[in-house]
């Protein structure tokens, strides 16, 4: 914080602007200075001195520090969550607990929750509220700070005129036009007077203490001394304070003599980082690898995703020759490497607390070849990642292995066994899992791979590829990094893809691509609990695919009967078995599109019916969302933007109950209230002949044949109709042999069979080139048919109320393969398997229906039907853990 005496005006200006709470008051302040004006400082001091007199919350970005950048909103929350004010920690934890996944949202969501949302309930409360956000320039995405400035403007009238925004940042350029425009109130710390009054009272107070540290005279040093410390300076706190921890680091008298002797040499924060950085490397010029290992720690505390420990810095260099018999590696690095650089590099007391360069001009000038060409201490990022992804692979194939926490129990979730986890997965071994990525593309470039050390990191590589990918996947999900995991896969992908020809290897390839499909697709299952990578997502992992060939020997449960998927689909914005996205209808009127992963809304809310939506439907390809409504009408929409596509399809005169697609895509069916089914052509909207007229009642289901040439119609006159697709004329009479409402109906693969399922409890096949009634109705169920299907071979039926078999010709009741089940029965809900109230198996979308179930065997097998097909699952293998 600010000395006491300096920056007087400034605080006093920031005090009364925050007690201002009237109509007119602003809301929002921001500090704008060069680097090392002190902008963080003052913004440091007002969270100090109103910690205790309301409530305040305060987030420093910090370049090359952009671990949390993402989360600043949910920080700035959680600190006003601690709030000594009841009024306000009350509002922000009720808010939390209705929106527990406000962290998985998005910015803007963020914010018109957690602030908007909370504390626009305080009007008229007593206290201020304080939100600090400090160094916006040092977010490693621009853009997010721009629009946190927007959203400010758009609702901080919203809010009650206590709660006040205190925003830093220095003078670039796409922040200063967000922040200019909008005329807020505006430190500039760059035109301040005097500031030189209050540099030179920091350094008589940092003196008088290094002269009773050192036992120094009362006349050290002298007014000439400190003013010519203060004119090198150039008004830069960040600089004065650089000096006199320098000056402090040794031999007083001596470093203040060597600073003030190059003042012609040495001025501003470069040339002072210069001198101490000579210096430092002075020491160990003589000692090669001494010398070594200072770039290196330095180079690593540069390209660090965020700020390490020393202990995390020593694991990770702890190879070099230089620490052979050395009992301590910690020890070392602190007291012989490192000690020269205190004045730029605070060495914390503990260990494992993490250690920060002081301030980020340091990181640029090491960096920057034409600042310091000549000089031995400037890092080469590239070269520093090559190092350190080396390192961080070699770890990993080292390390890592199956079940690493040795869990017991397949079925407890990574929630539970959070100590189990801490003793098992060490910070060192955490950082290489969630770097190692980061490091090798960022280290290693197609121009250099001739060399060896280049050569021998994508050995490592490959190795772990191939051996430990779903040991990596395990330990990313224990310690809750799942996401960073999918962007790492992508992040590889793309890397490989960069391969020159001759070199590429497109195995790996097809691994990595294998690899960033496999955490999207089971990304729920993989969060909730680690084991379930090797039993929900391995085994039901397309058998065509690289990373089945690689792994499949590590699947702890087998699909003994059912549907196996041979590749991923072409295409994730899709609504079937490895969809991204899926879409829900309101009575509010309108289609919601939603991410499966993340269980968040796709963008806004699909509106334009002016009704409740009764039904919707994806295309094959998923890129086109029809949607019927109690509006009579249709609307099409693009799945990616959310956009309509085209005017609303009229024509029906009553509901819309039912729409399905071709399996082209080319054509749109609809059922409505109307009693007549309509089609449409997909791409212009246009109707295709006339209403297909003929039922007696509305119409509640529509489906198209496997070829697309046949649509069948249910009705609630009990009634099916067939229509040719083409023309829309009827073929043949209605099949009338069930005998109550029509519940459902679907083709056989072939499409010479239709199945129709009722309200009595029965089953009719139909032959669906005569019309002909296939044999009597099938009964045997103990309700209502929900749903029927074919096994995917096409030579069993299953038909859903409870499980059911049947075996053709003669389609009576099978038992053969439900002999052995036990009395335990398991359920699917919300995507799992539940057994003993607990969650044994996830699923994929094509085993998912509402009221899918089954039972599980004394062996360990389930017999599971749902709304695709019959599946055995062997899970003895998960059991025996």
């Amino acid at each position: 914080v600010c000395l006491h005496g300096t920056r007087v005006e400034t605080l006093e200006r920031i005090d009364r602007w925050i007690k201002d709470t009237s109509d007119s008051a602003e809301r929002v302040l921001w500090i704008r200075g060069m680097a090392g004006r002190g902008k963080s400082t003052i913004a440091s001091t007002v969270g100090h001195r109103w910690a205790s007199k309301g409530s305040c919350a305060i987030f420093h970005f910090r370049r090359g520090q952009n671990a949390l950048d993402g989360q600043f909103i949910c920080a700035l929350a959680r600190q006003l969550g601690k709030s000594l004010v009841p009024e306000v920690k009350n509002a922000i934890l009720h808010c939390v607990k209705e929106n527990e996944d406000i962290a998985k949202e998005r910015l803007d969501q963020q914010f018109k929750t957690l602030f908007v949302g909370s504390l626009e309930k305080l009007r008229g409360h007593a206290h201020p509220i304080i939100i600090i956000v400090d160094a916006l320039d040092e977010c490693k995405n621009v853009m997010d700070t721009v629009r946190f400035v927007r959203l400010i403007d758009e609702h901080s009238s919203f809010l009650p005129t206590r709660v006040k925004f205190l925003l830093t940042c220095r003078p670039e350029a796409p922040l200063l036009v967000a922040l200019e425009s909008r005329k807020w109130r505006a430190e500039d710390l760059d035109s301040i007077p005097r500031v030189d009054e209050d540099i030179t009272r920091f350094i008589q107070n940092a003196c008088a203490q290094i002269r009773g540290d050192h036992d120094l005279p009362e006349t050290w040093p002298s007014l000439t001394e400190v003013k010519g410390i203060v004119e090198m300076s150039q008004g830069l706190f960040q600089w004065a304070r650089t000096a006199v921890t320098y000056i402090s680091g040794g031999s007083p008298d001596h470093r203040l003599q060597d600073l003030l002797q190059r003042s012609s040499k040495w001025s501003g924060l470069d040339d002072l980082y210069h001198q101490i950085l000579s210096k430092a490397f002075n020491e160990v010029e003589k000692d090669s690898m001494r010398r070594e290992l200072l770039s290196w720690v330095l180079g690593t505390l540069i390209v660090a995703p965020y700020p390490m420990s020393l202990e995390v810095i020593a694991f990770l260099h702890a190879d070099h020759t230089i620490f052979k018999g050395q009992k301590n590696i910690v020890q070392f690095l602190r007291k012989d490497i490192l000690a020269d650089l205190n004045s730029l590099l605070p060495i914390p007391t503990s260990s494992s607390e993490p250690v920060r360069l002081m301030h980020t001009s340091i990181r640029d000038l090491l960096t920057a070849r034409e600042r310091c060409e000549s000089q031995r201490y400037l890092i080469d990022p590239m070269e520093v990642h090559r190092r350190l992804a080396g390192v961080s692979l070699q770890v990993i194939a080292r390390d890592l292995k199956q079940n690493i926490c040795n869990l017991p129990d397949i079925l407890m979730a990574n929630s539970e066994i959070k100590d189990s986890i801490d003793d098992h997965i060490s910070k060192d071994l955490r950082y290489c899992c969630r770097f190692w990525s980061t490091h090798l593309t960022a280290g290693v470039t197609w121009s250099e791979t001739a060399a060896t050390t280049t050569s021998l990191i994508l050995t490592k590589f490959r190795v772990v590829s191939e051996e430990k990918l779903l040991s990596w996947l395990e330990v990313m999900s224990l310690i809750g990094a799942m996401a960073e995991a999918g962007s790492a896969a992508k992040q590889v992908y793309q890397w490989l893809l960069r391969w020159p020809g001759e070199m590429s290897d497109g195995s790996l390839i097809s691994l990595w691509n294998d690899i960033q499909r496999f955490i999207a697709a089971f990304f729920e299952p993989m969060l909730f609990g680690a084991l379930h990578i090797y039993s929900s997502a391995l085994p039901h992992t397309p058998v065509g695919t690289r990373l089945w060939a690689k792994y499949a020997s590590q699947a702890t449960s087998r699909i003994l009967l059912g549907k196996r998927q041979l590749n991923w689909r072409a295409n994730i914005w899709t609504s079937s078995a490895n969809s991204a996205v899926r879409a829900s209808v309101s009575d509010d009127n309108t289609v919601r599109l939603w991410d499966v992963q993340t269980r968040t809304p796709l963008g806004n809310p699909l509106t334009g019916h002016s009704d409740e939506i009764e039904s919707a439907v994806f295309s094959s390809d998923g890129k086109v969302l029809a949607s019927g409504s109690s509006d009579e009408t249709v609307r099409l929409w693009d799945v990616q933007t959310g956009a309509s596509l085209g005017k609303p399809l009229t024509g029906h005169t009553s509901w819309i109950e039912t729409v399905a697609f071709s399996p082209d895509g080319k054509i749109l069916a609809s059922g409505s209230g109307d009693n007549t089914v309509r089609l449409w052509a997909v791409e212009t909207g246009a109707l295709l002949g006339e209403p297909l007229t003929g039922h007696r009642n509305s119409i509640n289901s529509v489906t198209f044949s496997p070829d697309g040439k046949v649509v069948a119609s249910g009705s609630h006159d009990n009634t099916v109709r067939l229509w040719d697709a083409l023309t829309g004329t009827p073929l043949g009479d209605p099949l009338t042999g069930n005998g109550s409402n029509i519940r459902s109906f679907i083709f056989s693969q072939d499409g010479k069979v239709l199945i129709s399922g009722s309200n009595d409890n029965t089953v009719q096949l139909w032959e669906v080139q005569t019309g002909a009634p296939l044999g009597d109705r099938l009964s045997g169920q103990s309700g209502t048919i929900e749903s029927a299907l074919f096994q995917q071979s096409g030579e069993t039926l299953i038909s859903r109320s409870a499980v059911q078999l049947w075996d053709p010709p003669t389609y009576r009741v099978c038992d053969g393969l439900l002999s052995n089940l036990s009395s335990q029965p398991v359920r699917v809900r919300s995507n799992w398997v539940i057994w003993n109230s607990k969650r044994l198996m996830w699923l994929p979308a094509h085993y998912r229906s509402q009221y899918s179930h089954g039972r599980i065997s004394s062996l360990g097998s389930i017999a599971l039907v749902s709304g695709a097909l019959l599946s055995i699952l062997d899970v003895s293998d998960s059991l025996k853990l």
